[in-house]
């Protein structure tokens, strides 16, 4: 009686750890398949429709959709770490893809500039999408890198 008490503790243990860890690791699974299914696009050069509500040029009387607009006035601060991050996590999941800020321990300022001029679209969920020349931030053959920057106030 004791011995199937046990397994049945055991057994409720179990299940409810993995039901916590699947709910956790949830949100970060969708968020590497959205990063995959950008990546994807961008090497086969097809990108997905992400610029449905930005205007190719701001009609009259509005102002123009820019990185400081979106994140606010601390934007290279909050990109330069959030994209630094990133690149980490993904050196940890794919070693074979190495970024050089990572990987020489030096500053993403030092491979890139952001600022007004940083090439970004905006997704389908209002996220802007950084864009870095293929060779600027990993080997070359990786192709154009990309990064999706959840906004500060959503």
């Amino acid at each position: 009686m004791k011995k199937n008490h046990l397994r049945i503790m055991v057994a409720l243990v179990l299940l409810l750890s993995v039901s916590l860890l699947t709910a956790c690791g949830s949100p970060a699974a969708q968020e590497e398949a959205e990063e995959q299914k950008l990546a994807a696009a961008v090497e086969a050069d097809v990108l997905p429709e992400i610029e449905e509500n930005v205007p190719e040029a701001p009609a009259e009387g509005y102002a123009e959709l820019t990185l400081e607009a979106l994140l606010g006035e601390d934007y290279v601060e909050y990109l330069t770490e959030t994209i630094t991050m990133q690149m980490g996590n993904r050196m940890d999941k794919t070693p074979d893809v190495r970024y050089f800020p990572i990987e020489e321990q030096r500053p993403l300022s030092d491979y890139v500039t952001i600022d007004e001029q940083t090439k970004f679209e905006v997704d389908e969920n209002g996220n802007p999408v950084i864009f870095f020349p293929a060779g600027t931030v990993t080997d070359a053959g990786h192709g154009e890198q990309s990064f999706i920057i959840p906004k500060l106030y959503q």
